[in-house]
């Protein structure tokens, strides 16, 4: 039995194998084609990395990005390779070049502000030495005085033509502010672009910084110039008048005190008051009422009545600060008609005299109205002074 079974296990195999060889010949099977390879396409991803946003250094000159994560040193670090980033430089040197413009305006307002002060300190003592030898008395004319004077008066034209400078300065700081602004309004945009990295808007943000105290800065050197500029202005403008009454003064040889106009308090009041081009060309009109302020009587035409003409205006403004004056020429009647005229004509000369005094005074001119008459109440050349 177990033969048997030996016997049929040999057989089969050797019909197996006789099964194989006959189907690898070359008559009865097709050679077979070779299966080609696939190609597998990668689909992009929508995500991009920080790299691919780095522009890189063969194509742009920049210097690749290297991530650095400390926030001082993303703000002290070299501008990245980004979009963003390449637009630094360029502000960056805007804002030295404005903060560089405003530091020498800066200095050139200070350096203009120590000469209008160390003229101003000349100007105040020359001044002072000259009222105190008037109040000591002197000669009329006094030649040391008349120098001092002409001194003072070099000081204060000085102190204006330093003035125009500081006016340039002004507008040059201004300009300054309207550079600063535009940087500022950039800055703001390019903090709004895309395609930045931590390390840009560290940055921007530290040069808006700057650009912002910068602006600060700027604001407050303006309001300076400008209070100084308005300073100085009714500094000259005051000053200016009270040289007038201090030439008189220097004249007579005697103290005659501040300008009227400045003793009131009349210098801002008047520019209010100056009204329309029209209102400041019109002509006041002479409105007689009651006595004279003042009579000078022309019996000598060398007379001096300065003194006595500034004491009375003086203290009528003190005690009415807005009192106007009109001033009356009154020309004897003479014995035929051509003395008349003469008389006339010379009153007016003599009027005119007045009239110069008073605004020499500080007495603004529109606050004077002129008139002239002919009296037989008079014997000789007068010029009446009324309060209006």
């Amino acid at each position: 039995m177990f033969y048997k079974i030996l016997f049929l296990f040999v057989i089969s195999i050797a019909l197996t194998n006789c099964g194989l060889l006959d189907r690898g010949s070359k008559d009865d099977v097709a050679e077979l084609e070779p299966i080609p390879d696939e190609t597998v396409l990668q689909e992009p991803s929508i995500l991009i990395d920080d790299d691919e946003m780095m522009a890189q250094s063969d194509e742009l000159g920049a210097t690749e990005y290297v991530e650095i994560g400390d926030r001082s040193n993303q703000m002290q670090s070299e501008p990245s390779g980004t979009f963003v980033g390449q637009k630094i430089g360029p502000l960056r040197e805007d804002y030295v070049a404005v903060l560089d413009a405003f530091n020498v305006h800066r200095d050139d307002y200070e350096e203009v502000k120590s000469r209008v002060y160390s003229s101003s300190t000349e100007f105040y003592g020359t001044v002072a030495a000259i009222n105190t030898k008037l109040q000591l008395g002197t000669t009329p004319g006094n030649p040391s005085l008349v120098r001092q004077y002409d001194q003072a008066q070099r000081e204060l034209d000085n102190i204006e033509e330093y003035m125009r400078e500081i006016n340039l300065l002004n507008q040059k700081v201004n300009a300054d502010a309207g550079v600063v602004a535009l940087l500022k309004s950039t800055l703001n945009k390019t903090l709004r672009l895309a395609g930045a990295i931590d390390q840009d808007h560290r940055q921007l943000e530290l040069l808006e910084d700057n650009t912002e105290k910068l602006e600060v800065d700027i604001a407050r050197l303006i309001n300076e110039i400008t209070e100084e500029i308005s300073r100085q202005a009714g500094f000259a403008k005051i000053e200016n008048q009270n040289l007038l009454v201090m030439a008189v003064a220097i004249r007579n040889g005697e103290q005659m005190g501040t300008g009227i106009l400045n003793r009131s308090f009349l210098a801002a009041q008047a520019l209010a008051e100056a009204g329309s081009p029209d209102e400041q060309l019109a002509v006041p009109k002479v409105n007689i009422s009651g006595l004279p302020l003042v009579v000078i009587r022309f019996d000598d035409p060398d007379i001096d009545y300065e003194k006595t003409l500034f004491d009375a205006i003086g203290t009528t403004v003190d005690k009415k600060s807005s009192a106007t004056f009109g001033l009356v020429a009154v020309s004897p009647i003479g014995k035929n008609e051509g003395e008349t005229r003469i008389n006339a004509s010379k009153v007016k000369k003599y009027a005119e005299r007045v009239l110069r005094s008073m605004v020499s005074f500080g007495m603004p001119s529109k606050k004077i109205a002129l008139s002239a008459k002919t009296s037989g109440d008079v014997v000789v050349p007068e010029v009446h002074i009324y309060v209006q």
